[in-house]
C-alpha cells in the first residue's frame, strides 16, 4: 500500500537510501519511516504510526454529491456495532487513519488515476461532471474496505468481468459481502450483486461467492434450504454448463481448480440432481478405468457422493480410507465421512474419533467438519460436551484448537447460548484469544441471522417459483 502510494521507483530508491544510511549501524522501524518520508517528501512516519499502533482498519464509504463532488468518509470497520477495543482510549479509536488511496476515475471513456492521502473523517474531491465510474483501491493494494453508494456500485459492476482486474473484482465482491454481514448493506442488494458475477471465471472471486453459499447454508432455517439450493443452482449453473466436466486444451491450473469448486458447490449446497447423477457415473467409471476424470475434479466427486451417500457408500469410503495408497487419498476419504447425512452414519464417525480407529492427530479435524455441518452439528456438539474430558486427554493441543474452530458452525441462537454456557463452565486454554475469536465469529453469524433472516427468506423464496 505504501509502495503504491509513493510510487515503485521512489519507494525502491528510498529503501536503498535507508540501507546505505544504516549499513554499519543499528536501526529500528521508525528509522525506515523517517528515511522514506524524507526522500519521498511525504509524512510517512505519521501515516504508518496511524496503522501500526491502532486497532482494526478503516471502511471507506464513497458517494457522489451534486454530480461533480466525490465524498469519501472513513470509519473503523467492525462486524458488530458493540465491538470493543479493549483498553484503547476512545479518542484513539475514533481518530481517523491516514489512508493512502489510489482511485481511478473514468469519464468520457478516459481513465485517470489519483493518489490521495486521506487524513480526515470525510474528504471531498472534485471529479468530472460526466463521471462514468469510480474505482477506489485500484490494483487492490490498500488495506481497507470500500463501500460504494448504490449508484456508484451499479456503474462499477457494469464493468464486470472484463473491465476490472481479478484482484479488483475480488475486492469488490469481498468488501460488499463484509459490509453485508456487518448489516451496512442490505442482504438482498448483495444477493442481487452476485448475479453479475455469473460470467466471471476467476477462482478467487468464486471462492468468496462459494464461502457466501456455505455461510448462508449454516444460518438459514431448515425450511429455507430448498430455496437456497435453487439460488445456488441459478448462480453456479451457468459457469458449470460452460466449463463442463473435462478441461479444455491449454486450460490453466486455476481454471481446472475452479471447475472442481463449482461442481462441488452445485452438487452439495445446490443439491443439483443432474450433477449428483453424473458424479456417480464418473466416479464409477474412474474406478473401472472406463471414464477419464480430471484429478482436480475427483475430490469434488467424492464430496458429492458423500453428501448424498447411504450406508453402502459410507462403508466403501471407510475402507478406501483404511487402504489408501497415498496420504492425499487417505485424507480425502477420511474427511468425506463428515459429509454424510444419515444420523447413524454420523454417530459411527463420531465414535471412531475417540475409539482409536481414527488417529488422534486426524480426529479433531473430523469433529470440526461435523460441527460446521448443518446435518451433523447438533449431534457433534452433544458428542463434544459428553466426551470433552476424553478428547482433552487424547488430542494434541493444536488439534483441540482446530477442532473448536468448528463452533463457528453452531449458528443458531440456541446452540450459541449452549456453547457460551459450556465454555464459561470450563477453563479451556487454547492460547491467547483463540476461543474468544471463535465465539465472536459465531456471534456475528447469529446476529446476522437474526437481523437479515426474514429478508433473506423472502428473497430466496423467489427462486422456488422461478
Amino acid at each position: 500500500m505504501l509502495e503504491q502510494h509513493l510510487g515503485p521507483d521512489i519507494f525502491r530508491n528510498d529503501v536503498r537510501a535507508y540501507l546505505r544510511a544504516h549499513a554499519y549501524g543499528n536501526a529500528d522501524t521508525g528509522d525506515l519511516w523517517v528515511s522514506l518520508g524524507r526522500e519521498a517528501g511525504q509524512p510517512v512516519p505519521e501515516v504508518m504510526d496511524s496503522w501500526i499502533f491502532r486497532p482494526g482498519y478503516p471502511l471507506l464509504s464513497i458517494r457522489l454529491d451534486h454530480g461533480s463532488r466525490l465524498v469519501i468518509a472513513q470509519q473503523r470497520f467492525t462486524y458488530l456495532p458493540t465491538s470493543t477495543d479493549g483498553k484503547a482510549p476512545e479518542k484513539e479509536v475514533n481518530q481517523p487513519w491516514q489512508v493512502p488511496i489510489q482511485i481511478k476515475l473514468t469519464a468520457n471513456g478516459k481513465a485517470e488515476t489519483r493518489r490521495l492521502l486521506l487524513s480526515e473523517k470525510e474528504t471531498q474531491i472534485q471529479v468530472p461532471q460526466d463521471l462514468e465510474s469510480v474505482l477506489a483501491n485500484e490494483g487492490g493494494h490498500g488495506f481497507y474496505r470500500v463501500r460504494y453508494a448504490p449508484d456508484l456500485l451499479e456503474r462499477l459492476v457494469q464493468l464486470v468481468p472484463d473491465g476490472l482486474a481479478p484482484i479488483e473484482r475480488f475486492n469488490l465482491v469481498n468488501d460488499a459481502w463484509a459490509t453485508t454481514v456487518a448489516c451496512l448493506m442490505p442482504v438482498t442488494e448483495y444477493l442481487d450483486l452476485t448475479a453479475r458475477f455469473r460470467a466471471d471465471r476467476d477462482k478467487n472471486v468464486w471462492t468468496v461467492l462459494i464461502e457466501l453459499f456455505h455461510f448462508l447454508h449454516r444460518i438459514i432455517a431448515p425450511a429455507d434450504r430448498p430455496a437456497l439450493e435453487a439460488f445456488v443452482r441459478d448462480r453456479v449453473g451457468p459457469a458449470v454448463a460452460q466449463l463442463g466436466w473435462l478441461p479444455a486444451a491449454g486450460e490453466n491450473e486455476l481454471t481446472r481448480q475452479l471447475r472442481a469448486d463449482l461442481l462441488r458447490a452445485l452438487g452439495t449446497i445446490g443439491n443439483d440432481r443432474n450433477v449428483q447423477t453424473r458424479a456417480a457415473e464418473l466416479y464409477q467409471g474412474s474406478k473401472q478405468g472406463t471414464l477419464a476424470v480430471d484429478p482436480n475434479v475427483l475430490p469434488a466427486l467424492i464430496a458429492i457422493l458423500a453428501y448424498t451417500g447411504d450406508v453402502a457408500r459410507y462403508n466403501e469410503f471407510w475402507e478406501r480410507f483404511r487402504s489408501a495408497a497415498t496420504p492425499q487419498d487417505e485424507r480425502r476419504y477420511l474427511y468425506s465421512l463428515a459429509a454424510f447425512q444419515p444420523v447413524d452414519l454420523l454417530q459411527q464417525t463420531l465414535a471412531r474419533t475417540i475409539n482409536g480407529e481414527i488417529r488422534t492427530q486426524d480426529a479433531p479435524f473430523i469433529v470440526r467438519l461435523l460441527l460446521m455441518s448443518v446435518h451433523g452439528r447438533v449431534l457433534a456438539w452433544k458428542f463434544v460436551k459428553v466426551n470433552w474430558e476424553t478428547m482433552d486427554r487424547l488430542y494434541p493441543k493444536n488439534g483441540l484448537r482446530r477442532m473448536l474452530e468448528g463452533v463457528i458452525g453452531l449458528a443458531t441462537p440456541e446452540l450459541e447460548r449452549d456453547a457460551h454456557e459450556f465454555f464459561t463452565s470450563r477453563k479451556i486454554d487454547l492460547g491467547g484469544k483463540t476461543l474468544d475469536q471463535y465465539l465472536e465469529q459465531l456471534h456475528i453469524a447469529v446476529t446476522f441471522r437474526e437481523k437479515a433472516g426474514a429478508a433473506l427468506s423472502k428473497y430466496l423464496g423467489k427462486f422456488l417459483t422461478s
